[in-house]
């Protein structure tokens, strides 16, 4: 049964964000052992283990040697995979997992050289899990003609963890679940454990990896969409929709709208054979016809740092990379990685039509911009289909000027660009743009899904209600076209323009009593008015701190005086709230008036700031309680 709002809001009062959805933490696992010298460590219950620390990134820290059959494997170097994962500050440093569920001792070895500090060694248990392994009775499923997927259910039981970041888009967040625009690129790796395994051992080593992400690095689940062995069979790793445009949590900085596909081995010198090359070529192919990309071009996508670009930079990413044309890393390692042209190409065999669609947020509509071509027929112009919440709206032929395809498909001409104005209201829920060639083959260029006209929030999430009665009241624009940003933190500026808005934008005059508000920018009239009203006296004589974020105390003090200052008849059970505080009595009416039940039965956090999702949803509820406006009137005209 689908929540109704009214539970939704009572769920999110009930509990803290946190609670509700568990955000990446990097964290070392119980049972670490702590290296300080050549140390041989029993694999009786292990299927392998890793290594942190903290220190260097980019050197190696010490090898780790696994004894199989009575002789000694050549020794791993260990460095940091910090480019591997959801975008995660972490602490310590990560070395990747060594697997070998056959192996009966590993031996770890510090390298002298190394200024590595507290390295400690990882153990991965081995499962046991009744699940088939026997190729013969593998699940599978073929997407396309010559295409077969190994279900995920053949290796794994577990779940993964519902985080905020599946729901907030991952082309914002860096980490989520489902690309807004669709999949624009992929990346390769390596998952750097020995090659010598059998059929039989790989489901053991999909657990070992997922265990790793999950229990040593914290991560919501194995990080890669697809791992393929080195049989060239491809299973299906990260939990989602292989058929949607789903975003990984493999490559720091720029799992945005990327799929993650590693080789189960390690490539550094080894050639990973024919069968992992046409497997590669095979699955990135199919992806990349889904979603209207060129396996053989390039894409401008925005990154989320690492080490070749900072936070919001633009960056040309290859549409299928290695995983060290965009981080600090030998992976994919370079026998692999020698090979991508041989399998950018066999992809581009199976991609016949492809494009790329670039829109532009307004709060009546989505402008879109593109191209799209024929691969086999490029002269002649492609249809694009546009489709409102699943119903077609307008047919357009791809046929305007547009000098970059000449540039970079000469042979196409130049006449394959279109555009379009799509409408949109507050309740548009997606819009899909989907290119479809003379014979009837399609691509995906969008699937761009929106709620309140923003494209990272959604409906299911505890806020969304609160910044859908923001937008239907023009309380709200966000904070750029499309993006509310709801895990920012809320300003005081931002709270002082929220609160002005909503109630009527009263006029007020700048006086210059504070020092740090000009006149004439955003937020000045709204402080003016604050202040004049006795809403706030500022942070202290003279300074308001329009960009210092606000505290949970500071936003129950706001709301409070903009009621009136109400008294309060109940006590609150909130153990942190100082009687004696200022936020003490404001806390007591929110508590009476059900606009707050605290972030725990009995904890207020009146020192947690205010992120601007919670503040949508407080607004919602005081605006709905005519409790709330017993002394100052609400202002008419707000629509729950």
């Amino acid at each position: 049964m689908k929540p109704s709002r009214r539970s939704v809001l009572q769920a999110a009062a009930a509990a803290s964000t946190a609670s509700l959805f568990p955000s990446f933490a990097g964290r070392a696992a119980a049972g670490a052992t702590r290296i300080t010298s050549t140390v041989e460590i029993d694999t009786d219950d292990l299927v392998g283990g890793s290594l942190s620390w903290f220190g260097p990134r980019h050197t190696p820290v010490a090898t780790i040697e696994v004894l199989i059959d009575g002789r000694w494997s050549t020794a791993i170097d260990i460095q940091a995979d910090h480019g591997h994962g959801p975008d995660d500050p972490g602490g310590r440093e990560h070395g990747p997992p060594v697997l070998q569920p056959t192996a009966t001792r590993f031996r770890v070895t510090p390298l002298a050289e190394s200024s590595a500090r507290d390295l400690r060694f990882h153990p991965i248990a081995a499962e046991p899990d009744p699940l088939v392994v026997a190729s013969a009775g593998l699940s599978t499923i073929s997407p396309r003609a010559g295409l077969t997927i190994v279900e995920r259910s053949n290796w794994t039981t577990r779940a993964r963890i519902p985080t905020y970041d599946c729901g907030l888009r991952s082309s914002v967040s860096g980490k989520g679940c489902r690309a807004d625009v669709g999949l624009r690129h992929g990346i390769i790796h390596h998952t750097v454990n020995t090659n010598d395994y059998t059929e039989a051992d790989v489901p053991a080593l999909l657990r070992g990896i997922q265990r790793f992400h999950m229990d040593t690095r914290g991560w919501d689940d194995i990080a890669y969409n697809f791992v393929i062995d080195r049989f060239g069979r491809i299973w299906h790793a990260r939990e989602a929709d292989i058929f949607e445009p789903i975003t990984g949590g493999h490559t720091t900085g720029l799992n945005a709208e990327s799929v993650g596909v590693a080789v189960l081995g390690t490539f550094t010198s080894t050639d990973p054979g024919q069968p992992v090359v046409d497997a590669l070529a095979t699955l990135l192919g199919w992806k990349c016809s889904l979603h209207g990309i060129d396996p053989l071009g390039t894409v401008n996508v925005r990154s989320n740092g690492g080490d070749f670009a900072d936070y919001d930079d633009m960056v040309d990413v290859r549409t299928i990379s290695g995983h060290r044309d965009n981080q600090a890393t030998s992976c994919p390692g370079s026998a692999l990685y020698n090979r991508l042209d041989e399998i950018r190409a066999g992809a581009a065999e199976l991609v016949p039509v492809f494009g790329h669609v670039t829109p532009s947020y307004f709060d009546d509509r989505v402008d879109i911009e593109g191209w799209t071509i024929q691969r086999f027929n490029p002269t002649v112009a492609v249809d694009v289909e546009i489709a409102i919440d699943g119903q077609p709206w307008k047919t357009i032929k791809a046929d305007v000027p547009l000098d970059p395809i000449g540039e970079a498909y000469p042979q196409a001409g130049r006449n394959h660009g279109f555009l379009a104005s799509v409408p949109i209201t507050i309740d548009s829920r997606s819009i899909t743009v989907t290119a479809k060639a003379l014979d009837g083959t399609t691509t995906s260029l969008m699937d761009l899904v929106l709620f309140a006209t923003f494209i990272d929030v959604q409906p299911h999430l505890y806020f969304a209600p609160g910044i859908y009665f923001l937008k239907a009241n023009a309380l709200t624009q966000g904070k750029q076209p499309g993006l509310y940003e709801p895990l920012d933190l809320m300003t005081r500026a931002e709270m002082a323009t929220f609160l002005w808005r909503f109630m009527g934008e009263p006029d007020a005059e700048w006086t210059g009593r504070f020092v740090d508000v000009e006149p004439d920018l955003w937020y000045t009239v709204p402080i003016e008015w604050l202040a004049s009203t006795g809403i706030t006296s500022g942070t202290s004589p003279n300074y308001f701190s329009p960009g210092s974020p606000v505290s949970r105390a500071q936003m129950a003090a706001f709301l409070w005086r903009l009621c009136g200052r109400q008294p309060s008849t109940q006590q609150h059970p909130f153990t942190d709230v100082d009687e004696a505080a200022y936020y003490a009595e404001p806390v007591r009416w929110m508590f009476e008036l059900a606009i707050t039940l605290g972030t725990t039965p009995t904890t207020y956090d009146p020192d947690k700031t205010v992120t601007r999702g919670e503040i949508a949803t407080f607004l919602q509820r005081l605006a709905l309680n005519p409790l709330a406006w017993t002394i100052t009137d609400l202002p008419p005209g707000l629509q729950p």
